[in-house]
């Protein structure tokens, strides 16, 4: 298994430099840019979230935890005054870090089904259908900010399997096959699960329309 500074690190190149192309090539403006090579950087370590102990996971609450409470603050609309916001954003980050993270300690299993490509299909569509309600960003930007989600989810995904052989001693390891599935035959009911949230996901994302546009041309 790749070590956190690897996957974080691996994630970054890979997204920095594809966000960079973007930018060279008038895609993108240089804060869209930026936000997709975070996302896709976040994306590179979100996979470690089943192993809510380790200390990559608690960094990940906390960043969940901000995010979310921080997207509440924005859109104070949704309370009509803006003291109920931050008091409902500081509830969401509370809720996040502590109680969220406690949850998937009890009903996860490290390379389970969130080390699996439906996971990364599901937190990508999350991605999609969370920066267009949320943001109100366009189609088109909330699907390309999901798909840098999970392309770092499955280059995290691909890091693991590649760790999983021994190339020094000629040998695989027992983890070979934990990481990168299409999802977990060990754990049905839990992939059930998931394949429904997936669909569900999917139908809150926006029209494709604009995607298949931009690639038609």
């Amino acid at each position: 298994m790749a070590t956190f500074k690897t996957h974080l690190t691996v994630a970054v190149t890979f997204s920095a430099g594809l966000a960079g192309g973007f930018l060279i090539t008038d895609l993108a403006t240089p804060k869209t840019a930026f936000f997709y090579g975070l996302l896709g950087s976040f994306g590179g370590i979100l996979p470690d979230i089943d192993s809510p102990r380790s200390v990559p996971a608690q960094l990940l609450f906390n960043v969940l935890g901000i995010l979310f409470a921080t997207l509440v603050i924005m859109n104070d609309s949704f309370f009509g005054i803006i003291h109920y916001s931050w008091l409902v954003g500081g509830l969401i980050y509370v809720f996040t870090y502590y109680g969220l993270s406690k949850l998937m300690a009890k009903f996860t299993v490290h390379r389970g089904n969130f080390h699996s490509v439906l996971a990364a299909i599901w937190f990508g569509l999350a991605t999609t259908a969370g920066v267009y309600h949320l943001l109100a960003a366009r189609e088109l930007v909330a699907w390309t900010a999901g798909a840098y989600v999970m392309l770092g989810y499955l280059i995290h995904l691909g890091l693991d399997e590649v760790y999983s052989i021994d190339f020094r001693n000629r040998k695989l390891k027992h983890s070979l096959g934990s990481a990168l599935k299409i999802v977990s035959l060990r754990h049905q009911k839990s992939s059930i699960f998931l394949m429904l949230a997936t669909i569900g996901m999917f139908l809150l994302t926006p029209e494709v329309s604009s995607v298949i546009k931009f690639l038609w041309h």
